[in-house]
């Protein structure tokens, strides 16, 4: 179990490396201060989450290891779209679309953003242990109902998060093609969360119920 965790810990510290030098090669090797504090950010945070995450629950952190599991069809084609689009192409096409510097208001409101993405999840995680990173029901883990934390307002915390941080992150690179990835990228959570919310309702004891007190799966007072 522990080196389960470790190894999902390296491999999204590794995503986040790979993810900044993707923005630095479609850059022209051509840093700007909004790159470099935005990557140092982003280092430093997934670092400490990783920590966080690690010491809280190794559980979740090693069954988010796998990444063969018997999920769906359209998950897998889904999860697999949605990890390329936020974890490597928009970053090469910030790069490739960075044309100077823009240390503004909206850069650093961005960052917030994203900030508050990452904790938002981060809750989520350390609450669910079930929080796979594939879309499955887990009877071979005795799954429940995750209802605590963030899942009291919404049924897919994790989901909300990552819009979240597509939103600062149209915010941290101001460039149209960033954000047409980013509109992609949410389409994509949106079109999941409604498979999968369906899949746990159909397949998941006590779901139901849950879905009639918590209302809404993404965005309070939305949907």
């Amino acid at each position: 179990m522990k080196k389960q965790a470790v190894a999902y810990v390296a491999r999204v510290i590794i995503q986040k490396i790979i993810g900044a030098f993707l923005y630095i090669a479609g850059a022209g090797f051509a840093l700007t201060y909004a790159g470099i504090l935005y990557f140092a950010y982003l280092i430093a945070a997934t670092i400490v989450i990783c920590a966080v995450l690690y010491r809280a629950n190794q559980v979740t952190l090693a069954e988010r290891a796998k990444t063969n599991t018997d999920s769906p069809m359209w998950d897998k084609i889904l999860l697999t779209t949605f990890w390329l689009l936020n974890y490597f192409i928009v970053y090469l096409i910030a790069g490739i679309a960075e044309h100077g510097e823009h240390l503004n208001i909206p850069f650093f409101a961005g960052i917030l953003i994203t900030l508050f993405a990452a904790w938002f999840s981060t809750r989520a995680t350390m609450e669910n242990t079930f929080l796979e990173s594939t879309a499955r029901i887990q009877s071979d883990r005795g799954q429940t109902v995750c209802t605590t934390g963030p899942y009291k307002i919404v049924r897919h915390p994790a989901y909300s998060g990552l819009i979240l941080n597509c939103i600062g992150l149209c915010m941290i690179f101001p460039y149209s093609a960033v954000w047409i990835c980013m509109g992609a990228t949410i389409a994509i959570i949106i079109v999941r969360t409604a498979f999968e919310d369906n899949m746990l309702k159909n397949g998941l004891d006590g779901y139901l119920d849950y879905a009639r007190t918590t209302k809404y799966r993404l965005i309070p007072f939305l949907w």
